[in-house]
């Protein structure tokens, strides 16, 4: 019951993911021409760093630029939508650029979700490459 209760919780959660109408922030990336429409108390709860950045800010609706640092939308996007639905949209096409931003943003748990993915679905050889090549 409380497995079913948690994915029901989450499930619901992921759906707000990039949903302007009910969001309280907007990420600005690729020079402040994409914008990813988010939720300051989810970001905070799962990223310090991100947490800091938004607590700096005022206002309503708060756009935080992270144009000088995130170059491409997608990468972004695909970490943002991973916070939002308790790391279940890792996948093998996105693990490597997930880490790279989990580990960027401090959000411990879905490193060790990402780290987890690459032990279980690759080969130990292509796992120890990828691990390394994120700075483990």
């Amino acid at each position: 019951m409380q497995q079913e209760w948690r994915a029901l919780l989450w499930k619901s959660i992921g759906n707000q993911f990039n949903q302007p109408a009910l969001s309280d922030c907007v990420l600005l990336v690729q020079g402040g021409r994409e914008r990813i429409y988010a939720h300051k108390l989810l970001l905070s709860l799962h990223s310090p760093v991100l947490g800091r950045q938004l607590d700096s800010r005022q206002g309503l609706k708060q756009e935080l630029d992270l144009s000088g640092t995130e170059k491409e939308l997608e990468t972004f996007a695909e970490f943002v939508q991973c916070l939002y639905d308790n790391g279940e949209s890792i996948a093998e096409e996105n693990v490597e650029s997930v880490l790279g931003k989990a580990r960027k943003y401090q959000v411990r748990w879905l490193q060790i979700k990402c780290l987890n993915y690459i032990a279980r679905q690759f080969s130990n050889e292509d796992a120890l490459f990828m691990v390394i090549s994120q700075g483990f």
